[in-house]
């Protein structure tokens, strides 16, 4: 099948579902793959796999909770985000660094700094999802996904030079509005 746009795809998932999964992993396999890497472990590469396996079949089996206004990549991206997670802790793994903004520690540290740090990352979030398309997924896939800038520009259909200037705005955007939200920079 010729690239199909992502509500050709989510069409395409609802009434060939096996030629959807075909296509959906061709097109966001190798990004969905270096999420569940990034959070398992590449030596692990059996859960991995699996990982993949099973945000593509939560993709299919959670389409009445997509918004077709929206990319579909950053919700199949949180998605496989969120099944690396629950594999890494089904296999009684820490978790990674970042996810400790979701969880508070244990022992140590001061509670109020668990607070404020937090509402940080809460007011961090919501000014992403503020950004405009395509900044918000440009943002996503560089800072959240570390994709390389190439790479960015050519699922995009940009130049990289564009993704850049793109980034340097979102980030001037994000300071702007962190500062006026409290958050020093």
């Amino acid at each position: 099948m010729a690239e199909c746009n992502d509500r050709q795809l989510i069409l395409l998932l609802q009434n060939n579902p096996s030629q959807g999964l075909a296509e959906a992993m061709a097109r966001y396999g190798a990004p969905v793959k270096r999420i569940c890497a990034a959070i398992l472990g590449p030596e692990q590469s059996r859960e991995v796999e699996e990982a993949v396996a099973d945000s593509f079949v939560a993709l299919w089996q959670g389409l009445e909770r997509y918004d077709p206004e929206q990319p579909l990549s950053p919700w199949l991206y949180g998605i496989a985000r969120r099944t690396a997670l629950n594999r890494r802790r089904a296999l009684g793994r820490a978790a990674p660094f970042w996810e400790l903004e979701e969880e508070l520690p244990e022992t140590g540290g001061d509670p109020a700094d668990w607070a404020e740090e937090r509402e940080e990352a809460r007011l961090l979030r919501q000014a992403v999802e503020e950004l405009p398309p395509p900044d918000r997924e440009i943002f996503l896939l560089r800072y959240y996904l570390y994709q390389p800038v190439k790479e960015i520009a050519r699922r995009l259909g940009m130049t990289p030079k564009a993704v850049e200037h793109k980034l340097r705005r979102g980030r001037e955007r994000l300071r702007k509005k962190l500062i006026e939200r409290g958050v020093s920079p």
